[in-house]
């Protein structure tokens, strides 16, 4: 009798040492298929996925880092290079970072993109660097390093066209908030068409009143139509409610240059970073309100890693 407890006791264990094996086996392999994605290194201390870590690590497909005191440089297989600042944190993949909290600097961004509440940040060449910051509540402070950037909200709709040497302050607003446009209006090909001085996208405009204000600086409210398909030239069918005039326009206004200095006239007075974002200040565009930092890249903030050194445009 004994002996046969013996056997069954053996018989138990043997079974589940063959489950752990098993389990062991299958789990292998699905850790091993998490790719490998590039490397991250600090002078110091920093998070990676909750683990502590100094010096160095490799990083997989979705790992989160979190910085303190130091910032950390990662270099990917895509030959993308991002500097996270000091107390910051991101979430990174292969072709695309989210930031989560602080700031980060983009360098060799070709095929990535950074995403920060809700925003989709993309370069538009492989040479292109730009810092991104999170700022107060819910802004995104945006400067263009180097290369040209363009900014698309939550649905995928451009919101933003920036050139090297400018800097933006955005800020996502609710859903059924009205777009507000300030440009020069063209008559091209029988379409009326706006390039925002802020932004620097440009729409084609429908309704009452636009014919009599081409060629004048005018600001326009009116709702974007997503169901309109808009002119090659331009990003999104606006619906105008008001049209206000400011004055003669602009011949041959791209946006370009009002945008690296201010934006429109009464762009407001520096505060903190950039600019309040208030009613008087800004465009609003695909839901998302945006306002020129004054004084471009200048009043932009600190790269992280650069210490008390402000950029320099």
């Amino acid at each position: 009798m004994r002996l046969q407890r013996v056997e069954s006791v053996v018989a138990v264990m043997m079974s589940l040492i063959m489950l752990a094996s098993t389990m062991l086996a299958t789990a292998i392999p699905a850790a091993a298929a998490i790719p490998v994605i590039g490397t991250v290194v600090a002078k110091g201390v920093f998070r990676l996925d909750n683990a502590t870590v100094t010096g160095n690590a490799t990083l997989f497909e979705g790992t989160t880092i979190e910085t303190k005191s130091v910032a950390s440089r990662v270099e990917l297989a895509s030959g993308a290079k991002i500097l996270l600042g000091t107390d910051s944190k991101g979430k990174f993949y292969g072709d695309h970072m989210i930031l989560e909290k602080g700031d980060g600097r983009l360098e060799k961004a070709e095929g990535f993109r950074f995403e920060v509440r809700g925003l989709v940040i993309q370069p538009e060449t492989g040479n292109a660097s730009a810092r991104v910051a999170m700022a107060g509540g819910t802004r995104v402070e945006l400067a263009a390093l180097s290369g040209s950037f363009r900014v698309l909200n939550s649905r995928g709709v451009l919101v933003a066209n920036l050139a090297s040497g400018h800097a933006l302050e955005l800020e996502p607003q609710a859903a059924e908030t009205a777009t507000k446009l300030t440009g020069t209006l063209r008559h091209v090909s029988g379409h009326f068409l706006l390039t925002d001085e802020t932004t620097n996208v440009t729409v084609e405009l429908s309704g009452q009143g636009l014919a009599k204000e081409v060629g004048s600086r005018v600001q326009v409210l009116g709702q974007m139509d997503p169901t309109a398909t808009p002119v090659t030239d331009a990003s999104q069918f606006i619906h105008v409610s008001t049209v206000t005039h400011l004055g003669p326009g602009a011949a041959g206004s791209s946006g370009a240059a009002a945008a690296g200095k201010g934006g429109a006239a009464g762009a407001g007075t520096a505060a903190g970073h950039g600019i309040a974002i208030s009613a008087t200040t800004i465009a609003i565009i695909g839901g998302v309100a945006a306002a020129a930092t004054l004084g471009g890249l200048a009043a932009a903030g600190k790269l992280p890693g650069q210490g008390s050194s402000p950029i320099s445009r």
